[in-house]
């Protein structure tokens, strides 16, 4: 297998996240897991089909204000692992999601949490 190449920084992270289907009432929260401009991914059993748009909402840890995004299924796994430690791999199941539509604002305010904080 080849290096993993991706178009923007991404970072681990452990909060809960909003999705608010486009065309319908329908509201859940879920668990993020990894986070970069470009977009995130949710663990989720409840898996939602490649293409599917999403109202998205999240608070960054330190922030003093909600994210908000529209956002769309990049794609879906639906399987467990029985080597959840695996390189690359995610141990449950989930869903990567494109941000579509995301404020200059916000898009600094995730670019500045990913960078951390300044090295003294």
């Amino acid at each position: 297998m080849g290096k993993e190449h991706r178009r923007f920084k991404r970072a681990e992270i452990a909060i809960r996240i909003r999705l608010r289907e486009s065309d319908t009432d329908i509201e859940a929260s879920f668990a993020l897991r990894d986070l970069s401009e470009g977009g995130l991914f949710v663990h989720s059993p409840i898996l939602w089909e490649p293409g599917e748009k999403f109202e998205l909402s999240f608070v960054l840890p330190g922030a003093d204000r909600e994210i908000h995004a529209t956002g769309e299924v990049a794609r879906a796994e639906d399987k467990y692992l029985l080597f959840p430690d695996a390189p690359g791999q995610n141990p449950v199941p989930g869903m990567g999601i494109r941000f579509l539509d995301l404020s200059a604002e916000d898009r600094a305010l995730i670019r500045n949490y990913l960078e951390g904080p300044p090295s003294a």
